[in-house]
């Protein structure tokens, strides 16, 4: 009986090792630990989230990077753009080592660090900020090693990982009153898995899916009426390999084909 106590208590030693090595590898952050083991984490307040195409190309980035608790060594804040029309590079902005600090880029000059033009930026692209804390004990603390703590604080953004939206722009290029038909498919037949295509009338929205009840396909007729304004934009779910769908406008022309894993914008 002795032995096999010894056995379990040796067991449990080596797996509060183990278990406390991986803590101490992740570096979990928690804002609430003494100040000698409190992570290190900044506060990003942005200018603006959101912008639609016509009003980014005149637009600039402005942030304030400033630090709650005096343990901050250096911030590194990296840039890169997330599109349908590629893959980006991520690129490298500043590294702050005085608190608080003003951050600026115009968004021409953020597209021409990933090699294109901001002629080039479309609805739904996602212009992605990426941080870093180096503390003054050493510790690299990133989106990857951080709990919940800081997450979901109304005072303050999320400064390891945020992003400004291009949003989707108005349907203008045809006669958009009358009624416009959605065709949706899923080739393995089970429903849109969480996806679904959206009409915003005069800022009013109807979501449209394919149920599991529903299978591959579903068709749907909306009515628009006149001097409104319809944007359409696209929500993914999962598997969007599976997903495609058309559009025709009110004239009975095909407006547009899209998918598998359509874009978030229509236009």
């Amino acid at each position: 009986m002795k032995n096999i106590s010894k056995i379990i208590l040796g067991v449990l030693a080596v797996a509060l090792t183990m278990a406390s090595c991986e803590d101490e590898d992740k570096f979990p952050l928690s804002v609430h630990l003494d100040d000698a083991n409190k992570a290190a984490y900044v506060r990003a307040v942005i200018n603006q989230s959101l912008y639609l195409v016509e009003d980014i190309a005149d637009a600039t980035f402005e942030a304030t990077i400033d630090v709650p608790v005096d343990n901050v060594a250096q911030y590194d804040l990296s840039f890169t753009l997330i599109s349908g029309s590629g893959e980006y590079d991520t690129i490298p902005l500043n590294t702050i080592t005085e608190f608080p600090s003003n951050v600026s880029y115009t968004y021409a000059e953020l597209a021409g660090l990933v090699g294109i033009t901001i002629d080039d930026i479309g609805g739904g692209d996602i212009f992605q900020f990426i941080g870093t804390c180096i503390g003054k004990d050493g510790r690299f603390w990133t989106i990857d090693n951080y709990t919940g703590d800081i997450t979901g604080q109304a005072a303050q953004r999320n400064a390891f990982a945020f992003s400004v939206l291009v949003d989707c722009a108005p349907i203008t290029d045809v006669d958009t009153a009358g009624t416009w038909i959605a065709d949706l498919q899923d080739t393995f037949e089970d429903g849109w898995d969480g996806a679904f295509l959206t009409f915003s009338i005069d800022g009013s929205t109807t979501a449209y899916t394919i149920s599991a009840e529903q299978g591959g396909s579903a068709t749907y007729d909306i009515e628009v009426p006149d001097g409104v304004v319809l944007e359409i934009f696209y929500t993914a779910g999962n598997f969007e390999s599976e997903h495609t769908y058309q559009l025709y406008s009110p004239d009975g022309a095909l407006y547009g084909d899209y998918g598998p894993a359509p874009g978030k914008c229509v236009n």
